[in-house]
């Protein structure tokens, strides 16, 4: 079973030792924000969605967050 794409989403920033704060850059929102996706309190903007499946290289697809 894959894991939930906010749970995805942690551990590809944690394996790549990105900066929480870097990476909300690089998809265009506040780090208050991931914080937010990375608690899976909510999901993404489906435009966000796109963003972080190309950031991650499709390691956090689109269709994961629904």
């Amino acid at each position: 079973m894959e894991p939930s794409a906010h749970i995805a989403l942690a551990d590809h920033i944690r394996a790549r030792r990105i900066k929480k704060q870097d990476f909300a850059k690089l998809v265009g929102v506040r780090s208050e924000q991931l914080s937010r996706w990375l608690g899976g309190d909510v999901k993404p903007e489906r435009s966000a969605r796109i963003l972080i499946s190309i950031v991650t290289d499709g390691a956090v697809p689109t269709e994961a967050w629904e």
